[in-house]
């Protein structure tokens, strides 16, 4: 079972570097300018084994010659790990020479982290001279057991280059690879063949993935930068997890900013590398909460911004109005609005998370203001609405796609005005009686069970709950609201107390449209002039979020 140590730099200035025992592949994710290419070259330069480290760039050439020059083993390994087959010794050791002829170390400005790597060709040697050492090492054993008179069929270990093709055919079944006589080739349907130098950035990239993650020495730390460059999302996942089957004993570093990737690694060490100011590393280990997936979080900790989870999915119209008022946040869609509070809370609550400023939005509902009170504190706030889709009703916005139209803009606003209150006024009695049981439930779930120490305690404290609660008068009470809006005509007043996720719909008539074509309205300006008047509009009706 893989156990190996992993050295990582210090937390913080001034400390000892920190030492990782890993049982698993470790993933680092951090945002473009986090360092993380530098951080990849730091930890090839401070493991305790250099021999045993292998670094694979983000940067590198895919293209390789038609035939493999063929290399001695030792030949063919030293030039592929250290970059040169002389004498490490006279480059002052392994990391000295790997750093001036694999990484080109005195050909590169100060500042440079690495050069694209051009090495292809040599791990396509090294393939091609670990399978020519296990055929000959077969062929040996075979005469071997001739002369001494044995007919039974010696061992046959797998050689790379052959669970390099066992992998091709599980990922790229379609497409046929050969690897012969220093040659690659494709063959695809029929008989049509291609050379290997002839595949796609795709097809060239798992190949040299495989090629240089299947020759390194065992126990080998391989540290992979941008592990994602060139591969489609269903082909990068089940790559890399049959690489790291093939090669057990190995400890796979991924170095990324791929949020899907490093969600794909299940059951990885995942570090978040949060930022690098020249001399230091800021990074800690992705914390664990059972209110967060894993993909979500990775989300949150690599945008490196506020973020706000709303009750809306991704690329929906509500989405959509979320990122136009909020565009320094990243906007985390969380269905319910029991799950917004859950994750709002996980990330309040979570110490390794306190840096990272969290809240939530939430519809306004049948809410009361008791409850809006108690969420503030955790920076969860409603919408100035009933519903998000009430918000493309607000009066601001009605009067822009007016304009837009060529519409009266008072006489269009005033026509959805009464056709709205028209609407509340026949939906009178089922809006006053779900808004009172909104508030009874509310209410039941103010049961305190702490007061509860035996039957009686528990009887008592339910009792007086129950007693407290009145529904003839809290539904009267809520019919006389939605009956003053009614008899006041207040347009505004309906939009924050009328719950229908239809009215977007609904009012489209008004603008002398079909059904559901003032939503699109909508969508278009906000990709056009009128954005900012829109985004002006909206920014009325939703909170004003303050750290």
């Amino acid at each position: 079972m893989l156990n190996q140590k992993l050295i990582l730099p210090p937390k913080q200035a001034n400390t000892q570097p920190e030492i990782l025992v890993c049982g698993e592949p470790v993933v680092i994710i951090g945002a473009n300018g986090a360092g993380k290419s530098r951080l990849g070259l730091w930890i090839e330069q401070n493991q305790s084994n250099p021999q045993k480290v292998h670094r694979i760039s983000a940067q590198k050439s895919l293209d390789f010659p038609e035939y493999v020059q063929l290399k001695s083993l030792e030949q063919a390994e030293k030039e592929l790990l250290l970059g040169t087959s002389q004498d490490p010794q006279a480059w002052g050791g392994l990391l000295q020479t790997k750093m001036v002829h694999r990484w080109l170390s005195n050909q590169r400005p100060n500042l440079s982290v690495t050069v694209p790597l051009n090495d292809y060709e040599r791990a396509l040697a090294l393939l091609f001279a670990k399978k020519y050492q296990r055929d000959s090492q077969l062929a040996k054993r075979i005469r071997e057991m001739e002369r001494e008179g044995k007919n039974e069929r010696p061992e046959i270990p797998n050689s790379p280059d052959e669970i390099l093709l066992n992998i091709w055919k599980d990922i790229l079944p379609h497409r046929e690879l050969v690897v012969e006589d220093g040659k690659i080739t494709v063959l695809i349907s029929g008989n049509n063949v291609y050379q290997g130098r002839e595949m796609s950035d795709g097809e060239r990239v798992a190949l040299y993935l495989m090629a240089q993650c299947l020759c390194v020495p065992p126990d080998s730390i391989v540290i992979v930068d941008e592990p994602e460059v060139h591969l489609h999302k269903s082909l990068m996942s089940k790559l890399w997890s049959k690489i790291e089957e093939a090669q057990p004993n190995c400890l796979f570093v991924y170095i990324t900013h791929d949020v899907d990737f490093a969600a794909s690694r299940v059951g990885a060490k995942k570090i978040w590398l949060k930022s690098y100011d020249g001399n230091q590393w800021n990074w800690d280990e992705v914390p664990k909460t059972e209110a967060l997936p894993e993909p979500v979080l990775l989300e949150i900790l690599g945008s490196r911004k506020k973020v706000i989870f709303v009750e809306s999915d991704k690329g929906g119209l509500d989405y959509k109005i979320y990122e136009a008022v909020y565009p320094e946040f990243l906007i985390m869609p969380r269905g319910g609005c029991e799950k917004i509070i859950e994750a709002t809370k996980a990330m309040r609550d979570n110490s390794a998370l306190h840096h990272v400023e969290a809240f939530g939005i939430i519809d306004m509902d049948y809410r009361h203001q008791d409850q809006i009170d108690a969420w503030k504190k955790f920076n969860i706030l409603p919408l100035n609405v009933a519903e998000v889709e009430n918000i493309l009703c607000v009066p601001e916005l009605l009067e822009v796609v007016a304009i837009v139209l060529g519409r009266n803009p008072l006489d269009t606003c005033q026509q959805v005005a009464n056709f709205v209150i028209n609407q509340l006024e026949k939906d009178l009695e089922y809006q006053a009686a779900q808004r009172s049981a909104s508030e009874i439930e509310f209410k039941l779930n103010r049961f305190n069970k702490k007061k509860c120490r035996e039957k009686t305690s528990f009887v008592k404290t339910f009792e007086d709950l129950v007693v407290s609660i009145d529904p003839h008068e809290i539904y009267e009470n809520n019919l006389s609201l939605y009956k003053s809006v009614i008899e006041s005509k207040d347009y505004t007043k309906a939009l924050l107390l009328y719950n229908n996720k239809g009215l977007p719909s609904l009012i489209s008539h008004c603008f002398g449209l079909i059904s559901g074509e003032y939503q699109q309205q909508i969508v278009r300006l906000l990709c056009s002039d009128y954005k900012n008047a829109i985004v002006s509009g909206l920014k009325k009706y939703t909170p004003t979020l303050i750290g």
